[in-house]
C-alpha cells in the first residue's frame, strides 16, 4: 500500500510531523511510504499510483488533485476553506492562550503579538492572543506591518534575515516597554531577537519573547535562548497517520477532522523575568522556578537574594499576597498539576520533579489543597 507523504523538511514542525508518521507507519509493514513535492501531486499520473495522502494543503492546486484522485486523504495544515478534505492540525487558538498565560503568570499587563501577516495560522493565533491578553485586562500591539505573505511561503523559510526587517523594525522602536512578545513561530521569534540586538534592546528587561514549535536548534542557538511553545508535532503526525489508517480500513469513510493542543511552555531565558516593582523579586521568582525540583525553601531562597526574611517576605506579601514558603507551595502545586494533567507519569515521579521529599508527602499537601488526591484530580482534568 502506497502512502504519499507531503510535508515540509526545511522546518523542524514539518521533521517533528514525519517522525511521528514513520512511528505509526513501524506499525503497518504493508505500507509504503514516499515523499512526493507539492508540485507533483497535480499530475494525475503520478499522483494516481498512491492509495492514500498526508499532505499539508496550503494551496488550491493541492487541494484539487486530492479531489480529483478519489483517494482517501489527511491534511496536516488545516486551511478552513477546504472543507472537503479532512484535517488534523494544531489548535491556533490553544496555542494562544497558552501564551497569554505564560506572560500573565510572569505578571505582564502589556504584550504584543509578532506574525507573519497573510498566513492563515500565524493570524488566527494573533487574534486568539490579543483576545486572551484583553479578556485577562492586558492591552496587546499586533504587528500587521510588511508584505501579506502566501500560505506556500512557509515551505520556503530560511534561517536568514527577515524580508520585512525596516517595518519590523519601526514597529519594535514604538512598542511601549516593558513588553511582552508572542511570535507565531521560532523563526519569526529569531527575527526579532535579531533586531533587539542590533537595536540595543534588552531581552527580556525590555522585551520578553516567547516563540513557538520548539525547534531545539533555533531556541538553544539563540542570543538569549528562546522560551517556546512545545506543540508535540511528533503525536500531530501519528495521529493524521492514524486517522488516514482509518480511512483506508473503511474503504474511504471520511473522517471527522481534529485539532491537536499544545503540550506546553519550555521557558528559558528570554521569558527569565517577572513585572514587579521590586526589581530583585524577578530573580527571586525565576530562581523559584527554576530550582522548584531541588526542595527549594524559603530560607535557601532569602540566602541566595542575600535579604533578610523579613525583607523578602514584606516584598512578596506587598507585591503578591503570599509569603516566601506559600508563592513556593504555589508554584510546586501549579507545576504539579500540569505534569498531572498533560503527563501519564506516576505521582511519585511527579512528587520529585516538584521537589516533594516523597510521594505521600506531596499526597497529603495535594489532598490539603483540592481536597482529593492527585490520581482523582487527573482523572477529573484531561487534557
Amino acid at each position: 500500500m502506497r502512502i504519499a507523504v507531503t510535508i515540509e523538511t526545511n522546518r523542524a514542525h514539518g521533521r517533528a510531523l514525519l517522525e511521528g508518521i514513520g512511528n505509526y507507519a513501524l506499525s503497518r509493514p504493508e505500507w509504503r511510504l514516499e515523499a512526493v513535492g507539492a508540485e507533483a501531486l497535480p499530475d494525475a499520473a503520478a499522483s494516481g499510483r498512491f492509495d492514500g495522502f498526508l499532505v499539508r494543503v496550503m494551496d488550491d492546486r493541492t487541494a484539487e488533485a486530492l479531489r480529483r484522485s478519489g483517494r482517501p486523504a489527511v491534511d496536516t495544515y488545516g486551511r478552513r476553506d477546504v472543507a472537503d478534505i479532512p484535517y488534523i492540525r494544531l489548535d491556533d487558538a490553544g496555542i494562544a492562550r497558552l501564551a497569554a498565560r505564560c506572560f500573565a503568570e510572569h505578571r505582564y499587563a502589556r504584550c504584543a503579538y509578532c506574525g507573519f501577516p497573510g498566513l492563515r495560522f500565524s493570524e488566527v493565533r494573533g487574534e486568539e492572543f490579543r483576545a486572551a491578553v484583553e479578556q485577562a485586562g492586558g492591552e496587546c500591539a499586533v504587528y500587521r506591518g510588511g508584505e501579506r505573505l502566501r500560505e506556500t511561503a512557509v515551505r520556503e523559510e530560511r534561517m536568514s534575515a527577515p524580508p520585512d526587517a525596516a517595518p519590523l523594525r519601526r514597529w519594535l522602536r514604538a512598542l511601549r516597554k516593558p513588553v511582552a512578545v508572542f511570535c507565531c513561530s521560532d523563526l519569526r521569534a529569531l527575527h526579532l531577537l535579531g533586531l533587539c540586538a542590533d537595536m540595543g534592546i534588552a531581552v527580556p528587561r525590555e522585551v520578553a519573547v516567547l516563540g513557538c514549535d520548539d525547534d531545539t536548534m533555533l531556541c538553544t542557538f539563540a542570543t538569549p535562548p528562546l522560551s517556546s511553545i512545545d506543540t508535540d508535532a511528533v503525536s500531530l503526525g501519528r495521529e493524521a497517520a492514524k486517522m488516514l489508517d482509518t480511512m483506508l480500513a473503511s474503504g474511504g469513510t471520511r473522517a471527522d477532522s481534529a485539532l491537536h493542543r499544545p503540550r506546553r511552555v519550555v521557558e528559558r531565558a528570554t521569558t527569565d523575568f517577572y513585572q514587579v516593582r521590586t526589581p530583585w523579586l524577578s530573580d527571586a521568582l525565576v530562581h523559584i522556578r527554576r530550582h522548584l525540583g531541588d526542595g527549594l525553601n524559603a530560607e535557601e531562597l532569602c540566602r541566595h537574594l542575600g535579604y533578610s526574611h523579613t525583607t523578602v517576605n514584606k516584598a512578596f506579601r506587598a507585591e503578591l499576597g503570599a509569603s516566601v514558603k506559600g508563592e513556593i507551595l504555589r508554584q510546586r502545586l501549579e507545576r504539579a498539576c500540569r505534569l498531572l494533567r498533560e503527563t501519564d507519569r506516576t505521582a511519585a515521579a511527579i512528587a520529585a520533579e516538584c521537589g516533594y521529599s516523597s510521594a505521600q508527602y506531596f499526597a497529603h499537601v495535594f489532598v490539603a489543597r483540592f481536597s482529593t488526591t492527585p490520581e482523582q484530580w487527573r482523572r477529573s482534568h484531561p487534557s
